[in-house]
């Protein structure tokens, strides 16, 4: 369960800020606060986004009081996960750079956790958009340093956060965990394209969710190209993935460390770790790797 107190103040004030467009009034976030971490304080935020509203959390440390700001990292999840992911691996992850002095913002893409719009909504370009959106929100916040705010991308998120790349080359650093780091879509989802076609979108049971894929999530996912177009991206790059990852196999991060101009590239296989880093197992030894790693080398760039 959820426990904070959120900013009504500050969530109104950065809406007010941010767009011209009236929307209709978002629902309203509980009365609690997400974390009663000691050395990270976090507020749920609606982001303006032409038609609908983004939700997120805002990570801000504790330490330095109401006027200092901080270097930020965005974080944007997977296929069909939530902004706190799998096994809470982001939420951990934003007090694990809290800790560090940085803060962060998680979002939901359309039809996934506090998202108001349904999955159907969901298009590769359409996340895309959202992440450019999401952050521009952060780098405007002014509890961030402007020129210090770097992405996180989990398994799809991270190939996302590629597309925002495209978009915002001033990125100052990228991550990746399981990062689906190519163009066009998987294989796993091809099979289904004709049903697509014929029926204007699949129904899709992954077992902890069901989402209703529309053609045009097909076509937009078909038609994606942010490997080969964020080639000449020269930021500081960061890729982790499982070595025994049976959903995007670690040489995907492999080939993508090698596209890459960028003079300063980490690759990180941790041996025996699956897609998701054996999170919902009770041994979190793989997982909490996987956040100490990110929040270090992050903490080193930013």
């Amino acid at each position: 369960m959820r426990i904070s107190s959120r900013s009504t103040f500050l969530a109104v004030t950065l809406l007010l800020l941010t767009t011209a467009t009236t929307l209709a009034a978002p629902p309203s976030w509980p009365d609690t606060n997400p974390s009663a971490d000691a050395k990270v304080r976090e507020t749920f935020v609606w982001i303006p986004a032409g038609d609908h509203m983004i939700p997120g959390i805002l990570a801000l440390p504790k330490a330095g009081g109401a006027a200092r700001s901080y270097p930020a990292v965005l974080m944007l999840h997977g296929f069909a996960s939530q902004k706190d992911e799998v096994g809470d691996m982001y939420l951990r992850e934003a007090r694990a750079l809290a800790e560090r002095g940085i803060g962060s913002l998680r979002v939901d893409f359309a039809g996934t956790g506090d998202s108001q719009q349904p999955y159907t909504a969901n298009t590769w370009t359409g996340m895309v958009a959202d992440a450019v959106t999401a952050f521009d929100w952060l780098v405007a916040n002014p509890r961030t340093i402007d020129d210090r705010v770097g992405v996180l991308g989990f398994s799809m998120g991270s190939k996302v956060g590629l597309g925002l790349v495209v978009e915002r080359p001033e990125v100052a650093a990228f991550a990746s965990w399981s990062g689906v780091l190519s163009d066009g879509i998987l294989d796993l989802f091809i099979g289904l394209y004709p049903e697509a076609q014929a029926n204007g979108s699949v129904v899709l049971d992954l077992g902890f969710a069901v989402v209703e894929l529309s053609l045009a999530w097909f076509d937009s996912m078909i038609a994606s190209t942010p490997l080969t177009d964020a080639a000449g991206y020269t930021g500081p790059v960061l890729a982790i993935a499982g070595s025994d990852d049976t959903t995007v196999d670690p040489s995907v991060s492999q080939a993508f460390i090698a596209t890459l101009d960028s003079p300063d590239e980490t690759l990180r296989i941790i041996e025996g770790a699956d897609h998701i880093y054996h999170v919902l197992t009770p041994d979190q030894t793989l997982a909490e790797a996987a956040i100490t790693i990110t929040a270090d080398w992050i903490a080193d760039r930013l």
